[in-house]
């Protein structure tokens, strides 16, 4: 774990200190760091399940997926618009990627990037942020909702979000005078092969709009082609996304049924200035 990670207690909102295997306030309020790294800041009054976020099927789906490199396409643009962002206004850098899932994209753009930053990864999900300590020890692993972070405010420069949600309004508080929010948003055509065999009447993606309270600082769409041969990463695709839970029975056989899968891969990277 990152050495001096500036969490505030998700409690009391106190600052807290890192004294050997756990995190503790001035209210006295503990947070053990796991033996993978992380720290759970979710305190059970804040969850709305018993186990909120994606469950262990769809994390391994993902996992198995990304590890075969089908959306590598995003590591170098990511990480080129980060490394300008960096040079271009933050002499020291604090990045968190919020929804960092299984660590994937985190570690591999953090890898990219030409400075050294102070960087968190941050998921509900506690089995996800399990995998993801194990892939980086430089990187603040932490359970939390994106409702509620507990970071100091103004302490990060810019937020990373690829595929997840984020509350514009409550991350505007943590970001530093001249932050950023790097988004990461599924494209108009992006998945519309698999869409075709489970919907009879498959609907685009819906562009990301300037939140609130942002800017547009630039845009980049990054596109491509993706042919996948086997049942397994066919399957992969399938459960690590929404369509898996709101696609009907028969919907799930024509998929059980595929040997193979061709289709289009579309990402929106927009990048949104705190005003």
């Amino acid at each position: 774990m990152s050495t001096n990670p500036q969490f505030v207690c998700p409690i009391c909102r106190s600052k807290l200190e890192k004294i050997e295997k756990y995190f503790t306030c001035e209210n006295r309020h503990c947070f053990d760091i796991a033996k993978e790294g992380y720290v759970n800041l979710l305190p059970v009054q804040q969850k709305k399940s018993k186990q909120p976020g994606d469950n262990k099927i769809m994390i391994q789906s993902r996992r198995d997926f990304l590890n075969n490199h089908f959306y590598d396409m995003l590591i170098e643009p990511c990480a080129r618009i980060i490394n300008k962002l960096i040079d271009e206004r933050f002499e020291k850098c604090s990045l968190l990627d919020i929804g960092c899932g299984d660590g994937y994209f985190t570690s591999k753009i953090v890898e990219n990037l030409e400075k050294p930053i102070a960087c968190y990864g941050m998921d509900i999900s506690k089995d996800a942020v399990k995998y993801s300590a194990k892939t980086s020890k430089d990187i603040a692993w932490f359970v939390s909702s994106n409702n509620d972070l507990p970071l100091a405010d103004n302490s990060i420069d810019i937020i990373l979000k690829i595929n997840s949600p984020i509350n514009y309004e409550k991350s505007q508080y943590k970001l530093s005078e001249n932050g950023i929010i790097v988004s990461v948003t599924p494209g108009e055509a992006h998945l519309n092969g698999l869409k075709k065999v489970i919907y009879d009447d498959p609907q685009a993606h819906e562009k990301e709009s300037c939140p609130e309270n942002y800017s547009a600082l630039l845009s980049e769409s990054v596109t491509g082609t993706m042919l996948l041969t086997n049942e397994i990463d066919i399957k992969n695709v399938f459960m690590m996304t929404p369509f898996f839970w709101n696609a009907s029975q028969s919907s799930k056989e024509k998929i059980n049924d595929l040997h193979s899968l061709a289709s289009d891969t579309a990402f929106n990277i927009n990048v949104w200035e705190k005003q």
